[in-house]
């Protein structure tokens, strides 16, 4: 029994905590160094040549899990650990801490006035009811008041006193959904051309969807720097009676029936060439050996004797740059220009179809999220509210009226009221 109670101490310990959320900060750094949810292949042929810290090779990456950092078994647990240390400061402290406060503490002697962080006092005759005027004061000054016969316990601002307990359950409420996501969330990336679609099927509820690309367009700067990417897509299903056109942008993602579609990335995925009066339409990849954003393709051209030459472009607007692989000289080709004659075959760029690259995302713990972000955020903010309290107490004997406070919080700013409190109350 006392080596649990020892135990319960220890985990309740602010020191524990904030070690155990320095340990998930660390990880999770690690796990963003590190790239996550890849093969086997890719960490043992990465890293055994080149060992994270220098000593972290593929096969230790492997090991510890930390190819999958936020799914591990000693991440997940360092989760319930923290949840299990978070409640249980709750239990100990928080909860005791609110009953205490709920009660009302009388100070029927004026030496205990002078143990307060304010008092002060006055002198009374005899004959008025000094009690009932100050208890009709301070509830118009909207203090909660407790009134007995000679004297009055009041506070204010208790619902401070909540604003930690919130705080608690919104961390755990958190913990618990994002160990929730790790292990329900999908995400898929896709890249759409425009009249092109993706079908989407929910398993737990067996109903489907389909998205299609309607346009893609891309704003750039006056400098050809890319802007913003848009795209429009248009939702439909029958099983959820849906028929709806939205637009994703970049950091402006679309969210609709559980659904968040966020606009990723683009791609130049096809153009269009006539050669030699016949329409060509060519698949391009990405080239990054050439430059960041360059897609290009492989053709051979020649009416007579056929070469290869490479056709690579980095814009949407163009131009296409047609390069012999021999000699890497080159022409441009513009978008609906003059044919272009190389190697004897005239080529003209008709079409430059870009492509919109999606995240497709479901993750059912993103309503647990959100509401441990406004119940953290609330609780902080009603935190900050200031616990007041008084105590009068009326000593006919001495002909004496006592005044104390407490504040635990912004006592500067309470004692500047406590002050003006206690001169309306020498007027009576």
């Amino acid at each position: 029994m006392i080596i649990f109670k020892n135990l319960i101490l220890k985990i309740s310990s602010l020191r524990f905590a904030i070690s155990l959320i320095i340990f998930i900060a660390i990880t999770s750094g690690i796990g963003t160094f590190i790239p996550q949810g890849s093969d086997n292949k890719f960490y043992v042929d990465n890293y055994n040549s080149a060992p994270i810290f220098g000593f972290l090779d593929g096969e230790k990456v492997l090991k510890l899990q930390l190819d999958h950092v936020y799914t591990s078994f000693w991440f997940l647990f360092t989760l319930i650990l923290l949840c299990i240390s978070l409640a249980a400061c709750s239990f100990r402290r928080q909860i005791p801490s609110l009953k205490a406060s709920l009660k009302w503490i009388e100070y029927k002697s004026e030496k205990k006035f002078s143990k307060l962080q304010l008092n002060t006092s006055h002198p009374i005759n005899q004959d008025g009811d000094h009690i009932s005027k100050v208890d009709l004061l301070l509830k118009k000054r909207g203090w909660k008041t407790y009134k007995f016969k000679s004297h009055i316990s009041a506070r204010r601002g208790l619902i401070g006193k909540i604003g930690p307990l919130v705080v608690h359950i919104g961390l755990i409420i958190l913990l618990i959904g994002s160990a929730y996501g790790s292990f329900t969330s999908q995400s898929k990336e896709q890249y759409l051309l425009p009249g092109e679609s993706l079908d989407l099927v929910n398993e737990s509820t067996n109903s489907k969807a389909n998205v299609k690309l309607v346009d893609f367009s891309i704003e750039r700067e006056s400098d050809g720097i890319p802007k913003q990417f848009i795209s429009k897509l248009n939702f439909y299903s029958e099983d959820l009676n849906l028929n709806e056109i939205k637009t994703a942008k970049v950091n402006h993602p679309i969210r609709l029936k559980g659904l968040t579609i966020y606009q990723a990335d683009w791609a130049i995925s096809t153009v269009v060439l006539e050669i030699d009066n016949i329409l060509y339409q060519l698949q391009l990849k990405e080239i990054p050996e050439i430059g960041n954003q360059v897609w290009g393709v492989l053709v051979e051209l020649g009416s007579e004797t056929k070469n290869n030459f490479l056709l690579t472009i980095d814009n949407e607007n163009g131009p296409l740059k047609i390069s012999n692989i021999e000699n890497f000289s080159g022409e441009n080709l513009y978008l609906n220009d003059d044919p272009l004659e190389v190697n004897s075959s005239k080529v003209s760029l008709k079409k430059v179809i870009p492509s919109s690259g999606l995240i497709i995302k479901n993750d059912p713990s993103i309503p647990f999220i959100y509401f441990s972000f406004i119940l953290i955020i609330f609780g902080t903010i009603i935190s900050l509210i200031p616990t007041n309290q008084l105590w009068i107490l009326v000593n006919k004997e001495s002909q004496k009226l006592s005044i104390g406070g407490l504040s635990n919080k912004n006592l500067v700013g309470f004692k500047k009221e406590f002050f003006k409190l206690s001169e309306q109350i020498k007027n009576f």
